[in-house]
């Protein structure tokens, strides 16, 4: 078994999420990160910018909000799905979550779906014809608006889930958001021409989501490739990774310091480590839902930074803050930050700034935040910073 230290582990693991400098700016350098990661995670709180645009800003200097919803509307090139959570992901990944779509099409077994589908199923025609009819549609417009053509007016609760439904089920994709609001149409016109749309076997989805883990993580156990995008059956990944193993198509790793667990890596993903030369120590805020950051026993175990999102806590209950960043300096995850955009008066407040235990050079670290908080500022539309702590 190929050993590494956990320095290396932590260095092999940032280098695959941040990748090197890109060479493309604009949509082009957009998509090639969605496409190294595999997969972003949409979500809502909006303290300060949303996730999947925070995500893609700690990578790419140019990078502006309107590149995601472009690639989703006007090129095609990415489509929003559920992968562990609501995701945006590689158009030409669309194949693999097909066995997914199929699955929300069987009879529900839990008593809350099966009263959701009760409620919703009656509306599937419905909207599928009005849809086809008018064009793309959100759920603000079956909100006490009556249906033409139809008797009666729009539950919208019903209505709501049952676009959520049709979603899952496949038969409807995101084309758009507007005002982050999804946008559905029928999902034959939205697909571009010409995508590969025949349907995996098992094994198939289980080698995908491998591929897609490993280069996006650089190195993970078993447990963090099930969880990435939870696209295959969790049995039948861990047969087809056993196998990719004894071929040799991927190496098992040991990490000093982290006993008895068995880490995997692709071959040519360690020989081009080996090569790499150290890169620049930059600070980066990530995001709490950030691929490098979202697996919190990973981040234990790896960054040895322990850390919880404390949004979902009651407020006396909170150690940091309401929506905390954990910041990264090179390899280390050092401090966290809880911070919140005054779009108002465009001001970045930074209600919380914690250091970690045994953090070096204090002052140097200080130098580098201080240039990405301003970084971070003009991302959000604020053009001054203040601290409350």
């Amino acid at each position: 078994m190929h050993q590494i230290s956990k320095s290396q582990a932590r260095r092999l693991a940032v280098s695959a999420s941040i990748g090197t400098a890109l060479r493309e700016k604009g949509r082009p350098a957009t998509l090639s990160t969605v496409k190294r990661l595999g997969y972003l995670q949409i979500d809502t709180i909006s303290v300060i910018e949303r996730a999947h645009h925070h995500i893609l800003s700690s990578r790419q200097k140019d990078y502006a909000p309107e590149f995601l919803n472009e690639l989703l509307a006007k090129d095609k090139t990415v489509f929003e799905y559920w992968a562990h959570a609501a995701s945006y992901m590689p158009m030409e990944d669309y194949r693999f979550f097909l066995p997914k779509m199929d699955a929300y099409k069987q009879a529900p077994t839990a008593k809350w779906q099966k009263e959701r589908l009760a409620s919703a199923k009656p509306l599937f025609k419905k909207i599928l014809k009005r849809i086809s009819k008018e064009g793309p549609l959100g759920s603000k417009d079956f909100e006490h608006v009556k249906n033409k053509g139809s008797e009666g007016w729009w539950n919208w609760k019903p209505a709501k889930a049952a676009l959520d439904l049709l979603y899952l089920r496949g038969e409807l994709m995101v084309t758009a958001r507007r005002n982050f609001q999804r946008i559905y149409d029928l999902s034959e016109r939205v697909l571009p021409e010409g995508l590969d749309t025949r349907k995996p076997e098992p094994e198939e989805c289980a080698a995908y989501q491998i591929k897609r883990a490993l280069r996006a993580s650089g190195i993970a156990r078993e447990t963090e490739i099930s969880r990435y995008i939870q696209a295959c059956d969790r049995k039948v990944l861990k047969t087809v990774l056993n196998e990719q193993a004894k071929s040799g198509e991927l190496i098992e790793v040991a990490v000093k310091g982290i006993e008895g667990e068995v880490y995997y890596a692709f071959a040519d993903t360690l020989d081009t480590f080996k090569k790499r030369k150290s890169s620049k120590r930059v600070v980066r805020i990530m995001s709490p839902f950030d691929n490098l950051v979202i697996q919190r026993d990973r981040m234990s175990l790896l960054f040895d930074f322990d850390y919880t999102i404390e949004c979902y806590v009651p407020e006396p209950k909170r150690k940091y803050g309401y929506f905390v960043c954990p910041i990264l300096w090179g390899d280390e995850l050092v401090a966290r930050i809880d911070m919140k955009a005054d779009r108002k008066t465009k001001t970045l407040i930074v209600k919380n700034l914690h250091y970690e235990i045994g953090l070096k050079n204090k002052k140097g670290f200080e130098a580098a935040l201080t240039e990405a908080l301003e970084t971070f500022a003009e991302f959000n539309g604020c053009d001054s910073i203040i601290t409350n702590n």
